[in-house]
């Protein structure tokens, strides 16, 4: 056990290679004991201490670290905003509206951007002018990007499903519609969420895994009930419509963990040092969800700047890289600047 802690430990502080190459695939060999459990990924019936797991860290894409600013980067473009309604599978009409630079057209296509809001807020969320990481700013970088209101919220018709099911069909409408637009490169369109907006994300992405969407960036989600009612905090349980960690029947179908282990893209978490819904040092929700990705169908899963494709550990919290919290909005815009173009461009 010793000696597997000490290896792991290495991996991490040698730094991830650079350049277009992809390493061959690493395999790795856990054995889990009381304190290296990664935090309730696994049901301790079944995998308990003395377990031992095999899990191959698979590098798939050709990832480079040498992030390339691109020169249309450099100088905002004139960007013009469309609304516009959607009709989901249910019937309704969904609010949603479309950050473009003037130019985009069928001979210019962009890559593009899906933006889930965190909570239950609204998709304007996403307009904040004083976040580097909105809208504007991102169609200005040379984006396509859409941000929309859930059904029951906003200018959207229907009912309130607080992150259920039933929002599934919206985000798959506007996934599927941004697909369809002949300014958007086929295949390029990449997956933001702000915290619980995660949870709806990989319930979509687990779901509809025949969706086109190239990565998926978490930004601090609350991947399962506990963390979401900040452990049964009553104002958080009247948050979501008073529904308490033990009301199975409703947190069943609303937690990202469950979903995570199935989606099949790229994965990054973003986590800053001190987290924006809980006010403090917490890394569990962040470690979970890299290493459900990496037990289950992602081909790629990173945490930050941190070497990817590799379980995240207790042990070593203090040797892994953070985000600075006052930093997050400008590091959300590179972040996708760079899985856009540089990590996961496509072919």
């Amino acid at each position: 056990m010793a000696v597997r802690l000490l290896l792991m430990f290495l991996m991490i502080l040698i730094p991830s290679g650079c350049g277009k190459a992809s390493p061959e695939p690493v395999s790795a060999t856990h054995e889990l004991s009381d304190d290296s459990t990664p935090w309730g990924l696994f049901d301790l019936e079944t995998a308990g201490p003395g377990s031992v797991i095999e899990t191959e860290l698979r590098e798939p894409f050709p990832v480079s670290d040498d992030y390339e600013w691109y020169p249309d980067l450099l100088m905002p473009h004139d960007i013009i905003v469309e609304e516009f309604y959607l009709t989901t599978t249910n019937g309704n009409q969904i609010f949603a509206d479309v950050h473009r630079p003037v130019w985009a057209s069928p001979a210019k296509q962009c890559h593009a951007l899906v933006l889930v809001p965190g909570g239950l807020m609204l998709g304007s969320a996403w307009h904040a002018p004083w976040r580097k990481c909105n809208s504007n700013n991102w169609a200005k970088a040379g984006f396509i990007v859409s941000d929309f209101d859930f059904q029951g919220r906003g200018k959207s018709e229907g009912e309130e499903h607080i992150s259920g099911p039933e929002h599934r069909e919206d985000l798959k409408s506007v996934i599927e519609y941004m697909a369809s637009r002949p300014d958007v490169l086929p295949g390029k369109i990449g997956l933001i969420s702000s915290s619980w907006g995660c949870t709806i994300s990989t319930s979509t992405l687990a779901t509809y895994q025949e969706l086109p969407i190239r990565f998926y960036i978490d930004l601090e989600g609350a991947h399962n009930r506990h963390v979401a009612t900040q452990f049964d905090d009553p104002k958080w349980i009247d948050i979501w419509g008073g529904h308490p960690t033990w009301d199975n029947d409703f947190w069943d179908t609303r937690e990202a963990i469950t979903y995570q282990p199935h989606i099949t893209v790229p994965y990054i978490r973003v986590q800053a040092d001190i987290d924006h819904a809980l006010h403090y040092f917490y890394y569990e929700h962040a470690f979970d969800m890299v290493n459900a990705a990496l037990t289950g169908k992602s081909p790629y899963a990173q945490m930050n700047r941190n070497t990817p494709n590799m379980f995240l550990l207790s042990q070593f919290v203090d040797y892994y890289k953070w985000e600075v919290r006052e930093d997050i909005p400008d590091q959300l815009f590179l972040y996708a600047v760079e899985a856009s173009m540089t990590k996961f461009p496509g072919e």
